[in-house]
């Protein structure tokens, strides 16, 4: 699914497109895979909509005096 979420765009689309990739994603996996449960496709619903969101930047942390280290 992930390779398929770069694939198609998904991250770059507006939070409406996404939603309904998901929707129609969501429902061929559940058609397709039947020995998934309802938690299971949660479960990869929610990493999928995580992948799909830009990566946060990190924060630089503020650098250790090293008097107050010691």
């Amino acid at each position: 699914m992930f390779q398929q979420v770069i694939r198609c765009g998904v991250p770059q689309a507006t939070p409406e497109h996404q939603e309904e990739w998901f929707n129609d994603t969501m429902a061929y996996l559940e058609d397709r895979y039947h020995e998934l449960t309802k938690d299971q496709l949660a479960e990869l619903r929610t990493l999928g909509l995580r992948f799909s969101q830009p990566p946060k930047s990190r924060i630089e942390s503020e650098p250790v005096d090293a008097a107050t280290a010691a």
